[in-house]
């Protein structure tokens, strides 16, 4: 591992540089790793994406899949490497672009990283006029930008979740988290402990961002949001390992520079970890088990294997920052700009666009999952926000379906869920064909649709037109009522 820390070029023949490469531990190899590795998770730890596109063949969705695994493993295996970080950030950022919008919150994050992974060495390069860059000094320009991501992050993440759908003990989200963790389940039914879970929450995700603003205050910070993040992780809940391993690779951005250096000189290392090989070998058996893991998951519909080995890399890194993770004299300083002004632009389009629930625009990859909010149709469950503001009006028409015989539509039939008219229309234009009969209700009311012209007649008064940049952007979430009865994601 110490030996992966040092950087590399594209190519290096001077001796003397790799030797001095070899014992110069970096702190963006460290990150690197985990980075690829929290990659790997997201297409590894959810059983029903496994199933429909390892086990079935979809002509979009799989390539792009196994090439976000195999670029990820390159870059796990040589994350000193400048050719494996931009062959891992092109191949994500190609994988993302073409699945968009219909991308998980966190994979947004992803995407802008990668994109200031992509530019910094693009800047670098054209600066330079030479392709002789290392990824240490990609990161220089990098890391603010994923600093303020895990910031906006926790910021947004306590913010959204102000509503009675979460701080509702019959439908927040912390309680089926807090029921799921193996060790206090039986506690779990106690009223005060739910509370706490629910305002802990809260706390403990502000605290964490305000710490993270600070040099004097970050190791602190770090230690709380990683071990928040252990906990979503373990939780039998679901398995959030792709999310809380992405999580805990953003706070590594904010560990000391001589973290990996300190590392390599941990006694308790094991020695034959301190070699590039043998850690290249490690870096194998654990991707493979996490595919493996998978397809146990997948086949039997249990997750416990796959949350126990997520515990066991996150007890082993929180040690890790719990010991090493503190500023020294001699580390470099802490950055929350970039040198590279432009990529500074990317954290704030992200605030404006977790701003988007409340002014009308895409409620989907904002960063409202398990939040309980709710801002379409007018009305908003928000305690600070009551009123959405009307800037767009993506969010104002609400398609609730009373009987459907497509299964895309189950989930909201069930669950009396309704489906904001953009989403409605983009998925029957372009993913699949409405199957009849249908009906589908709009305010007061009912559009019995029996035959096609019937839906012609609903599509000339409902459907208008969408652009491609529209139909590419916009994400929405199914639709909850202002006063949720369970927690949903």
């Amino acid at each position: 591992m110490c030996e992966l820390a040092g950087e590399r070029y594209f190519e290096m023949t001077d001796e003397s540089q790799i030797r001095d490469a070899n014992t110069r531990p970096s702190q963006t190899s460290v990150f690197i790793w985990l980075f690829a590795i929290a990659s790997i998770w997201h297409y590894t730890s959810s059983s029903s994406d496994i199933v429909k596109y390892w086990f079935h063949y979809d002509p979009l969705g799989t390539p792009l899949i196994f090439l976000s695994i195999a670029t990820a493993f390159i870059a796990a295996c040589f994350p000193t490497r400048t050719i494996a970080l931009l062959v891992f950030s092109v191949s994500q950022l190609v994988a993302i672009c073409l699945r968009f919008p219909f991308v998980a919150d966190h994979l947004v994050m992803e995407l802008l990283l990668h994109i200031s992974i992509v530019l910094s060495f693009i800047y670098l390069a054209m600066k330079r006029r030479s392709l002789r860059i290392t990824t240490t000094e990609m990161f220089d320009l990098f890391s603010p930008v994923g600093r303020w991501l895990l910031i906006i992050m926790y910021l947004y993440g306590t913010f959204h979740k102000i509503n009675p759908g979460f701080m509702n003990l019959d439908s927040s989200c912390a309680i089926p988290f807090l029921q799921g963790f193996p060790l206090i389940s039986g506690l779990a039914s106690h009223e005060w402990l739910q509370y706490v879970a629910i305002y802990g929450t809260l706390i403990l995700e502000i605290v964490a961002m305000f710490l993270l603003l600070s040099t004097r205050t970050k190791y602190v910070g770090m230690l709380l949001g990683m071990t928040f993040h252990f906990m979503i992780g373990i939780s039998d809940y679901g398995t959030l390992a792709h999310f809380s391993a992405f999580a805990l690779a953003l706070h590594t951005l904010f560990v000391p520079s001589g973290f990996g250096q300190r590392i390599c000189q941990e006694r308790y290392l094991p020695a034959f970890l301190k070699t590039a090989t043998n850690f290249q070998v490690v870096t194998i058996g654990l991707v493979l088990l996490q595919v493996l893991l998978a397809l146990h998951m997948a086949t039997t519909r249990e997750a416990y294997l796959v949350n126990t080995l997520f515990a066991v890399f996150a007890v082993t890194l929180i040690a890790l920052v719990f010991k090493h993770g503190s500023i020294r004299q001699g580390d470099a300083p802490y950055r929350l700009r970039s040198a590279f002004l432009p990529l500074n632009l990317l954290p704030i389009w992200f605030f404006l666009y977790c701003l988007s629930p409340y002014i009308g625009l895409g409620t989907g990859g904002v960063l409202a999952m398990f939040s309980g909010l709710r801002t379409e149709g007018g009305i908003s469950n928000h305690y600070i926000i009551r009123k959405p503001i009307p800037l767009f009006h993506y969010q104002d028409t609400i398609i609730y379906v009373e009987d459907a015989l497509n299964d895309s539509l189950n989930v909201a039939v069930k669950q009396k869920l309704g489906i904001v008219a953009f989403d409605f229309q983009r998925h029957f234009s372009e993913r699949e064909n409405l199957a009849l009969p249908v009906r589908l209700k709009i305010g007061d009311t009912i559009y019995p649709i029996d035959s096609p012209d019937d839906f012609a007649a609903f599509v000339q008064e409902h459907f208008k037109a969408q652009s491609w940049l529209e139909r590419k952007y916009m994400s929405f979430r199914l639709v909850d009522e202002p006063h949720p009865n369970q927690c949903r994601h």
